[in-house]
């Protein structure tokens, strides 16, 4: 993220906002979650109606993704409906992390096969958790952190520093987990979280302009962040897929896959190509199945430079 020049009317506007955000964050993370859920469906469908830009990227992402067998109009606006009301229901449910505990966890969330997770932590390499922005990912951190395991998740710093700071508390104070920010120092923070037997969570969903990896992406070469593939490389940390699934009676479950493990061939373009095709695979199939909780559905995915979006080999 690009560091703006600070002014006094950028530190005032920032200020301002950060008092009407944590203002109204500290109400809604006070209601039931009843309420929280009415009111995210109201806010997503006004939003849905308002936000004409981003509800144009999703419909032509939907139209790339399932090119081969379109939806009909009908479903798309289904989808991207649906797709409104859980993103503004994510971000109000992101403020009541702190209600959850060990004891009440289960009410909220379920898990599937976390003993992938314990097996890759037998390995004392730590974890690699590769996740995506799919349900409420945000509640993985949390279960780790509620069932005493040292979770760290690698984030950016917003550009207001004072609401930044805020959302910082809420993941290390109330939901248990470390952020470690992108910046200066942050592989030698990776590097020591995992010599501890952490559990690292990476979202790697998104494009990454900054990378010149290229891999296929529902059929289409995409720019993909190739850290995870680094990651694995260089620490022989395990990777477990992890993704929160919003199920119809508003909680979670929690679906793990793994321990995977890739060797090196000594060919490390290779490698990174190799296990980034592996893991966008996993990311399709499962965005796939649920397409309206995608958030990544609104960002440019496959809008790369022209030069970078020619190149058939990916490399890294």
């Amino acid at each position: 993220m690009t560091k703006k020049k600070t002014t006094l009317t950028r530190t005032i506007a920032y200020i301002l906002e950060a008092v009407t955000v944590i203002a109204l964050g500290t109400i809604f993370s006070r209601l039931p979650r009843t309420y929280i859920h009415r009111f995210g469906v109201l806010s997503g469908r006004i939003l849905f109606h308002l936000d004409r830009k981003d509800r144009k990227r999703a419909y032509g992402n939907l139209d790339i993704m399932y090119k081969e067998a379109p939806f009909p109009p009908s479903e798309k606006d289904r989808i991207v409906k649906r797709l409104f009301e859980n993103i503004a229901t994510l971000a109000l449910e992101h403020l009541q992390l702190a209600r959850l505990c060990a004891e009440n966890l289960a009410v909220f969330v379920k898990s599937e096969n976390f003993q992938a997770v314990i097996q890759a932590l037998d390995e004392k390499r730590g974890v690699l958790i590769l996740t995506a922005h799919l349900g409420n990912w945000e509640y993985l951190g949390v279960l780790g952190s509620r069932l005493d395991y040292r979770v760290a998740a690698v984030l950016k710093h917003q550009h207001n520093p004072y609401t930044d700071r805020w959302l910082a508390r809420i993941h290390e104070r109330r939901a248990g987990f470390q952020c470690l920010y992108h910046g200066r120092g942050l592989n030698y923070r990776i590097g020591l979280h995992l010599k501890r037997n952490g559990i690292l969570a990476l979202l790697a969903d998104q494009r990454d302009v900054s990378s010149p990896l290229v891999v296929p992406f529902f059929g289409r070469p995409g720019q993909t962040a190739d850290g995870p593939a680094r990651l694995h490389l260089w620490y022989g940390s395990p990777m477990v897929f992890a993704f929160s699934i919003k199920q119809p009676d508003g909680t979670y479950l929690l679906e793990f896959d793994g321990p995977h493990r890739f060797s090196g061939s000594g060919d490390r373009e290779t490698d990174c190509a190799r296990i980034m095709t592996f893991i966008n695979q996993k990311y399709e199939a499962m965005v796939r199945q649920y397409p309206e909780q995608w958030l990544s559905l609104l960002t440019p995915r496959w809008e790369i430079d022209t030069g970078v979006a020619k190149q058939d080999v990916a490399t890294c």
